[in-house]
């Protein structure tokens, strides 16, 4: 039976884990207000692991290839929220957010096989590139802007020409 593991209806995991899964978030907002009322957005962080987590499983479930990318990159977006939180690195969310998108997009691609996810994952790294540059004060502003132009329109040429491309 396809709709079964081990007997057990996949509906029925899900169930269970989002029972799990909501629990997990309300002592989360019980942590964030009664022992770290200092960290306002652990709470978020917390919810975007939880959804992701959740995400994940439901796509390798049912064979969800959109769900995977967003479960993937809700749960990275939560790992890497709690890390720039409790790190105090909060400059660097730009960077952390481009990193989890990556990320996202790779796993996207070794999991569900999808080129796209590929080109998009490169695209993406060349922008952490010059983002870190421009963090860094290695190129400035005006530099920064137009790399990141120039790159952008590239990519959309790409894309258009590989989505007519392809009668």
């Amino acid at each position: 039976m396809r709709g079964r593991i081990v007997g057990v209806k996949k509906t029925k995991i899900l169930k269970f884990v989002l029972i799990t899964h909501l629990l997990l978030f309300l002592t989360a907002i019980l942590i964030n207000i009664l022992i770290i009322p200092n960290y306002p957005a652990f709470w978020f962080f917390a919810f975007s692991f939880l959804v992701g987590t959740y995400e994940v499983l439901k796509s390798r479930l049912f064979k969800l290839d959109s769900g995977f990318y967003l479960g993937s990159l809700l749960t990275l977006i939560g790992i890497s929220g709690f890390i720039f939180l409790f790190t105090n690195t909060t400059e660097y969310v730009c960077e952390y957010l481009l990193t989890d998108f990556i990320l996202a997009s790779f796993l996207t691609y070794l999991v569900c096989g999808q080129k796209f996810h590929l080109v998009i994952m490169y695209s993406l790294f060349f922008a952490l590139v010059f983002t870190l540059l421009f963090t860094f004060s290695y190129i400035s502003l005006p530099i920064f802007i137009a790399i990141l132009v120039s790159y952008l329109l590239l990519l959309i040429v790409i894309i258009i020409v590989n989505v007519f491309g392809r009668k």
